[in-house]
Formats: structure tokens, C-alpha cells, sequence
């Protein structure tokens, strides 16, 4: 079951070594790691420094690319039959590949891709930083998806990073025609227009190191806005799945509502979504319930917003960032 590590970094490096030491911890050893670094400094050696005695072969290529072209190019170079993504800030269990091996092998499953849900995790032990990792946590921020319910398993719409049949997945691509795009999203939703079966299993464990300042994890959502109007217009559909069905339709309601109340109580929509959020904090998260979060979340939320929009207004501009890079 040969199977190679494959992603990107840009000059969080410090990031990446920790990754890299949970990918080396692994019980089934990788026989290719590949990376794409578009950072300002060289790391090649230092790679190969961790993977002296290892029988692990090191793909590292030095340039300048959005994470997009970065993946594909990352993907061109693997030799393996199974590609298990990764993210600098993603720590893995020592049974990750293990387990997601098992499953792209159980042809009962007939499963193409399969992932884990990430458990978040504080970058440092702060205030700011618990907080930050807290509103991550939060999956009713993202209207419950069960690509955010750490129990969940079985067949998803979205995987975080994904677990890939190299065959596959070289067939499919991320794709490049626009950098900024939410590619978990659409390259599951890729798969599953193919009729290839995308599954999530709780026994594949994976943490992620959330970045730990809130003007980052604002700026976060506000991509993560961006990205999803950006998949909109790339894919042509305004719902890949069920959740932005539903999503969508509880906002034209409570907007319709709010309209023939009164226009001016369109301004009540905050309210709205701060209730929403405080519902959920009550009765997800009763044993760390924490009054402030919802009113960060509901900020989240507004960010992301935001970042939606800009992209509609913005799609006649020439000259978009082509990068999916956050610092």
C-alpha cells in the first residue's frame, strides 16, 4: 500500500516541521512526502536532515504558485497509489494513514476519497488563543456540516484535505482556472459527479493548529466568503450541498419576515444570527459554554459575509489576488 503525503506551504515553516514530525511518526510509514513551498526561504535541506534512515523518497520543489497550481503540481509529481493530503497547520495521528489505507482498501465501501474531522486545537496557551480555537470548534458558525462533527461517520459532501486514490484524483485535478476557490468543497462534489464515494470515519484522527489571532481568523472567514462565491461561479451551482440549501432558504425566510414587518427591521438580522448562535452554544456546548463566543461567532459570520459579497461586486475586476495563502 504505497502512498505519498503531498501539500504546500508558504513561509510558515515552523508549521510544517511539527506536521512533518506527525508524518513520520506514522505506523505505516509514507514512501514519497512531496512539497510545494512558495516560501521566501529553503527548507530542502533541513527535510532531508528528518529523513536520514527513513526510506522515504523527498519531492521538494521551490516556487512561486497559488496553492491551487501548487496541488496540482504536487500531484504530477506522485509516483504512489494513494495521495493523503496535508496543510502545515494539520497534526496527524500515528494511525492516520493507517486507517484512511484500510478504508480506500475495503472495496465494501467502494470509497475514492475519505478524511477525517479535524479536532482544533490553540497554537499557543492564551486567552486569544483558546478563543481563537474555540470559535474553529464551533461547527454551528458553518450551519452544522457534518464535515465539522468530530462523531460523524459515513458519506460527506466536503473532506478536510481528503485521502485520495491517485488515479483518481490525477484524472479529476484541483482546479486551476481560479486560484481562490474552497477546494475541499469542490473536489469532492468533482468526485461525487463522477459517481466516486467520498466517506468520513471518526478512527481517522487529524488535529489542526488554529492560528491564534482574531484579525487572522476574521480575515479567514472573510476568504473562506470569498472562496465560496468564487466555487459558486466556477462550478455553476449555487448549492453543492444540502446545508447551503437550507442555509439559504432559512435567510430568504427570516429576511422576508423581518421586510414585511418593516424594511428597517432588516437591521434586526444580526440579532437574528446572534440568537441562532447563543441556541447553539446552549445546547451543543453546555459544558464549555461561554457567553462571549457567539458574539465572536456572529462577527465570523458578518466576515464571511462580507467576503461573499466582495466577490460578486468584484467580478468584472481583471486583476484578483491569485493566492490562497493566509498569513
Amino acid at each position: 500500500m504505497s502512498y505519498s503525503f503531498f501539500g504546500t506551504c508558504s513561509n510558515d515553516h515552523e508549521q510544517f516541521f511539527e506536521c512533518l514530525n506527525t508524518m513520520l511518526n506514522q505506523s505505516i510509514l509514507p514512501n514519497e512526502i512531496i512539497l510545494i513551498d512558495s516560501g521566501e526561504e529553503g527548507i530542502e535541506k533541513n527535510i532531508i536532515d528528518k529523513l536520514k534512515n527513513k526510506n522515504i523518497k523527498l519531492v521538494y520543489v521551490s516556487k512561486k504558485a497559488s496553492r491551487v497550481i501548487s496541488l496540482n503540481l504536487a500531484l504530477d509529481k506522485s509516483s504512489s497509489k494513494y495521495s493523503l493530503r496535508f496543510d502545515s497547520r494539520s497534526r496527524f495521528s500515528k494511525s492516520y494513514a493507517e486507517n484512511a489505507l484500510k478504508i480506500l482498501e475495503d472495496k465494501s465501501l467502494k470509497v475514492a476519497v475519505t478524511g477525517g474531522v479535524p479536532n482544533i486545537i490553540p497554537e499557543k496557551n492564551d486567552f486569544v488563543a483558546i478563543l481563537c480555537a474555540s470559535i474553529m470548534k464551533r461547527s454551528y458558525i458553518f450551519f452544522y456540516p457534518k464535515h465539522r462533527n468530530i462523531n460523524f461517520d459515513g458519506y460527506a459532501s466536503s473532506i478536510y484535505l481528503g485521502c485520495f486514490k491517485s488515479k483518481f484524483l490525477k484524472k479529476i485535478r484541483f482546479n486551476e482556472d481560479e486560484a481562490l476557490v474552497s477546494e475541499d468543497s469542490l473536489i469532492i462534489n468533482q468526485f461525487l459527479e463522477k459517481g466516486l464515494k467520498a466517506y468520513i470515519s471518526s478512527k481517522i484522527n487529524v488535529s489542526y493548529k488554529c492560528r491564534s489571532s482574531l484579525i487572522n481568523i476574521f480575515r479567514l472567514f472573510n476568504t473562506y466568503g470569498y472562496c465560496r462565491a468564487n466555487t459558486i461561479f466556477l462550478s455553476k451551482k449555487v448549492f453543492i450541498s444540502k446545508r447551503h440549501l437550507w442555509a439559504f432558504l432559512s435567510f430568504i425566510f427570516i429576511t422576508t419576515f423581518l421586510i414585511i414587518i418593516s424594511p428597517l427591521s432588516i437591521f434586526l438580522m444580526p440579532i437574528f444570527l446572534l440568537l441562532f448562535n447563543y441556541l447553539g452554544e446552549i445546547i451543543f456546548y453546555k459544558n464549555e459554554f461561554k457567553i462571549y463566543i457567539p458574539i465572536y461567532a456572529t462577527m465570523c459570520q458578518f466576515s464571511w459575509i462580507v467576503g461573499f459579497l466582495w466577490k460578486i461586486l468584484s467580478i468584472f475586476k481583471s486583476n484578483n489576488i491569485k493566492t490562497n495563502f493566509i498569513s
